[in-house]
């Protein structure tokens, strides 16, 4: 044992912490979405917001982590699978500051709500298209950088093409159309 694997090891279980965060939150967006109350939409927002803290330690703690194992491998910072990892997290980063100010906007709206009785029903919320994807797009990134940590590409184009790819299969899932609604016609 030395220490190289126990941080790789604490790599891994940062890992294995935002996907139960992601897997959290996910479950919380969806309750959320149909909880029959104000109070029940502003619990599960609550438990959403409580678990999203957990994805800007785990952004450090990959570039801690993954910053020692450079150090141990001599490996240069412009690598593909690097520059991509960094940019990964850059986009994580970006995108989870601007879904917590979207997020502690609507807690403020459901706050408000709930002032005037949590047995209210709730409100129905439907977030925009870009909005709703964003989750999905998220786990695009993570899953293009992990691959990208696996096979570890030196070539910064590469690298980076598999997280555009991600982010591509994100978008795909994420966005969502609803299907056209169907009228039946009075039968004549």
């Amino acid at each position: 044992m030395d220490l190289y694997h126990i941080v790789l090891f604490l790599h891994i279980v940062t890992l294995l912490v935002a996907a139960g965060a992601t897997a959290v939150v996910k479950l919380a967006v969806g309750r959320r979405a149909r909880a029959r109350t104000v109070g029940e939409a502003l619990d599960w927002h609550n438990v959403l917001m409580t678990a999203s803290k957990l994805f800007p330690m785990c952004l450090v703690a990959f570039v801690l982590t993954g910053s020692y194992m450079l150090s141990v491998t001599h490996l240069a910072w412009s690598t593909g699978f690097v520059v991509a990892g960094l940019f990964g997290v850059l986009l994580l980063l970006v995108g989870g500051v601007f879904l917590g100010t979207k997020g502690k906007a609507l807690k403020q709206v459901l706050d408000g709500m709930a002032k005037n009785g949590e047995n209210q029903p709730a409100p129905k919320l439907v977030p925009p298209p870009f909005i709703a994807a964003m989750p999905f797009i998220n786990t695009g990134i993570a899953l293009g950088v992990a691959f990208d940590m696996v096979t570890k590409p030196v070539s910064v184009p590469i690298a980076l093409s598999v997280v555009v790819a991600g982010i591509v299969l994100g978008v795909a899932i994420g966005v969502r159309r609803p299907a056209p609604s169907v009228e039946s016609a009075p039968a004549s």
